[in-house]
């Protein structure tokens, strides 16, 4: 079966507003709403033309809006992040050719055989120390000191995988074919991108990534190959509807895999905390050194950070008491007279505890005054600040839970550690 030059005219109406069903009788599950808008008015389009509003509808698609992509592309994500991550992806990466092994055995002609075998060529073909399989294997244990031998794989991950392969065995092969080639192979060059970005917000070094630039340099040929493989089923009954189908259902359980994924990295991080408070862990010996406990004189507090903007009347300093703390994280703050920290909002909860002097204290929408004694409590997003009203500076000891929401939330993430890098200290 040859491909067609022009192909056949095709209605716009009936091809891009149905979600679509396998002829083996299973529902292609859309993404869920909102559905991007109406592709162009043009009444009717030929198969080439269609695949090109795809690729347009693939780009404005929901499935980029990820939370996993956007914490890549914010760099909230740390290296132990990515190992978790890519350390799931190996599952897809090393199943990936079996999808185009299936494709082929539903081939009828030696032409779309010949396209597949040499796409599988260009990849296996290689000496075995440059295949790309070899590059992930170097990238997961020289980049990210991820062990490919002793992956366990979560069962979202394989049941991500077996649908991909599912499909690709027991699908008519042009919507098996449209399922690898618009719902996986068309999303590599942007998703490669914005990983090889996060990757290297995380100080993953460039040389660690070889794997992402081969396959963002091949894309373009190996995405040619299998959508001539597409065009060549478009005098089918239905095609169009399949093609749109199977995309949606790719991106669809794409989409919920790197969901799962960004659960499982939330998890990660607050597993050790969540397990030592489950099994009673102590931070603490029998006997502990009672100047970890107590802080008898404030100026033995550590210098941590200090802003001044002379123009707004800000100038304070903030210091850090040296507790061994998990949750809570405590700080002695000091406005100059006269002046006031920034209007912040935060992620954690703040307790301001009044040490020295006469100030005011913002919080969303409300002042009040406050003296030496007083206690000001802070809920998380709410707009606060402080101001020295008196001769004297105003001095705050804060007692935030800093240590979760650091944990937990993608900004205090981000936040941490780039004060490590500045300051040297592990938030």
């Amino acid at each position: 079966m040859s491909q067609p030059s022009a192909g056949p005219v095709l209605s716009l109406t009936s091809v891009m507003t149905q979600p679509g069903v396998l002829e083996s009788g299973s529902t292609l599950r859309p993404s869920p709403p909102p559905r991007p808008p109406s592709l162009t008015a043009v009444p009717a389009l030929t198969a080439e033309a269609l695949v090109e509003q795809l690729h347009v509808k693939l780009a404005a698609h929901p499935f980029w809006d990820s939370p996993l992509l956007k914490a890549c592309r914010r760099g909230h994500l740390a290296r132990e992040d990515y190992a978790l991550v890519f350390s799931q992806y190996a599952l897809l990466l090393g199943t990936s050719p079996r999808f185009l092994h299936a494709l082929m055995a539903q081939c009828e002609t030696e032409t779309e055989r010949a396209r597949l075998t040499q796409t599988l060529w260009e990849e296996m073909g290689m000496a075995p120390e440059k295949r790309p399989s070899a590059l992930f294997h170097r990238f997961l244990r020289d980049g990210l000191g991820v062990n490919a031998d002793r992956i366990q794989f979560q069962d979202a991950t394989r049941y991500f995988v077996r649908e991909c392969l599912d499909t690709c065995l027991g699908a008519p092969q042009a919507c098996a074919s449209a399922f690898v080639a618009m719902g996986l192979e068309a999303l590599v060059p942007r998703l490669y991108s914005i990983f090889v970005d996060g990757l290297l917000q995380a100080n993953v070094s460039d040389r660690h990534l070889p794997f992402f630039y081969w396959h963002m340099a091949a894309s373009p040929a190996r995405l040619h190959s299998l959508e001539a493989l597409v065009l060549s089923h478009a005098h089918e009954p239905g095609w169009a509807d399949m093609c749109l189908g199977a995309m949606e259902r790719a991106l669809h359980l794409h989409g919920n895999f790197l969901e799962g994924l960004f659960e499982a990295v939330q998890h990660r991080r607050l597993q050790p905390l969540l397990e030592r408070i489950q099994d009673r862990v102590p931070l603490t010996p029998e006997h502990p050194d009672p100047s970890t406990l107590h802080l008898e004189d404030l100026s033995q507090v550590l210098s941590f950070y200090q802003y001044a903007h002379e123009e707004e009347g800000i100038r304070f300093s903030v210091d850090r008491v040296p507790f061994a703390t998990e949750v809570l994280e405590t700080h002695l703050v000091r406005v100059a007279p006269g002046h006031a920290t920034e209007l912040r909002e935060h992620a954690h909860e703040a307790l301001l505890v009044v040490m020295e002097g006469q100030g005011r204290v913002h919080v969303r929408g409300t002042e009040v005054e406050v003296k030496p004694g007083d206690a000001v409590f802070v809920p998380r997003w709410a707009p606060n600040q402080a101001r020295s009203l008196g001769p004297e500076a105003l001095t705050l000891l804060r007692v935030t839970d800093h240590g979760l929401t650091r944990l937990v939330h993608g900004e205090e993430v981000l936040r941490a550690i780039r004060l490590k890098r500045a300051t040297g200290v592990n938030l």
